[in-house]
C-alpha cells in the first residue's frame, strides 16, 4: 500500500495541476505508434483517430493521409467535428490514418522524397542542388498494402471497400502513382498539388498503359485533383521574377488540368479537378484537407458489398 501511495504521488492527473501552470497540449481521441516496414526498411510514425460512434454496417471508411506529422492533426480534429454535429442525420464517422516519420519535424524531406517517387531515370533534376533519394514508391506502396492496412483492420472495424488515399506535392505524385499502377488499392484518390512536372515522361507513359488496362478491367473509384490558382503565373504575366519563371516551368495548374482531362472518359473512374482560388503550393494542402475528408465520407461501397454488409 505504501508503494502504491508513492507511485500515485508521481502520477498526479493534469487536472490537479495548478490552474496557472503551463502543460503540454495533447490531441484528443488519437493514438500513435512506430511501425517498422520490412518492405522499405524504414520506421514510420502512424497516427490513428478514434471514432466515438459505432461503425456503420460495413465498417468505418478510412482516409489515409501522407505527410502525417504535418497533416494528420488538422484532419483528426475535422473528423471529430464531423462526428459531433448536432443533427444526427449529418453526422459521419471516418477513421483517419496518418503516415508520418519518427521525430518532431513536420516533414522528413529525404525519406518522403524516396518513398513518394517512382523509379524513373528521366526525372527532372534541379540545377545546383544535390538530388534527393528517389524511386521507392513501389516499396512504400507494398508497405501500405501488406503491413499498414492489415494492422489498421485488426485494430478497428473498417470497410475495405471505402478507403481513400490523400497526398500533397510529392505525396500527390504518389497518389497518382498508386492509381495508375494499383488502381484497386483504394476507392478514393485525392492528389493535391501533385508534382507531375518532376516525372513528366514517366507519368505520360503510365497514363497510356493505364488507359489500356481500364479497357479490360473497369474501375469503381473516384479521383479528386486539387491545385492552387497561385501555383502558376497567369498566361500574360511578364515573368520578370525568377520565382515566377520557376513556377511557369512547373505548370502545376496546367499539368493537373491536362491529367484530369486525359482521364475524363476512363471507364469507372469519376474524375474532378478543383482549382482553389488564391491558394499557393503550401496553403493548397490545407484547402484540400477538407475536400479529402468530404470525398472519403462520400465514397460508397459497391452495390454488392453494401448488400452483403447489411446481411451480416
Amino acid at each position: 500500500m505504501a508503494l502504491l501511495a508513492s507511485l500515485g504521488a508521481h502520477l498526479t492527473p493534469a487536472s490537479a495541476a495548478p490552474a496557472d501552470s503551463w502543460q503540454a497540449v495533447m490531441l484528443p481521441q488519437t493514438e500513435q505508434r512506430i511501425l517498422h516496414s520490412r518492405h522499405t526498411g524504414r520506421d514510420y510514425r502512424i497516427f490513428l483517430s478514434q471514432p466515438q460512434h459505432e461503425p456503420p454496417p460495413g465498417g468505418y471508411p478510412v482516409l489515409y493521409v501522407l505527410d502525417g506529422n504535418a497533416l494528420f492533426p488538422s484532419l483528426a480534429i475535422q473528423a471529430q467535428a464531423l462526428e459531433a454535429r448536432p443533427d444526427p442525420r449529418l453526422r459521419n464517422s471516418v477513421l483517419v490514418v496518418g503516415v508520418g516519420y519518427p521525430g518532431a519535424a513536420l516533414y522528413d524531406f529525404n525519406a518522403r522524397a524516396e518513398d513518394y517517387t517512382p523509379d524513373a531515370e528521366d526525372r527532372q533534376r534541379l540545377p545546383g542542388r544535390e538530388p534527393p533519394p528517389y524511386g521507392g514508391a513501389e516499396r512504400f506502396l507494398a508497405f501500405l498494402e501488406n503491413e499498414l492496412k492489415p494492422m489498421v483492420a485488426q485494430r478497428y472495424r473498417i470497410d475495405p471497400t471505402r478507403q481513400t488515399l490523400f497526398g500533397h506535392s510529392y505525396g500527390g505524385l504518389f497518389t497518382l502513382y498508386t492509381l495508375l499502377n494499383r488502381p484497386q488499392a483504394f476507392q478514393g484518390y485525392v492528389a493535391a498539388s501533385p508534382s507531375i512536372w518532376w516525372y513528366q515522361g514517366y507519368v505520360e507513359r503510365s497514363l497510356a498503359a493505364f488507359a489500356q488496362q481500364l479497357q479490360q478491367r473497369p474501375l469503381d473509384a473516384r479521383l479528386l485533383m486539387t491545385v492552387g490558382s497561385a501555383e502558376e503565373p497567369a498566361a500574360d504575366d511578364p515573368l520578370t521574377d525568377p520565382r515566377q519563371r520557376h513556377m511557369a516551368e512547373r505548370r502545376m495548374v496546367g499539368n493537373a488540368r491536362d491529367f484530369a482531362e486525359r482521364l475524363t472518359n476512363a471507364p469507372g473512374l469519376a474524375v474532378s479537378l478543383r482549382i482553389n482560388e488564391g491558394a499557393n503550393h503550401g496553403t493548397n494542402a490545407h484547402y484540400s484537407m477538407v475536400q479529402a475528408l468530404e470525398l472519403a465520407t462520400s465514397v460508397a461501397a459497391p452495390t454488392g458489398d453494401r448488400a452483403s454488409a447489411q446481411g451480416r
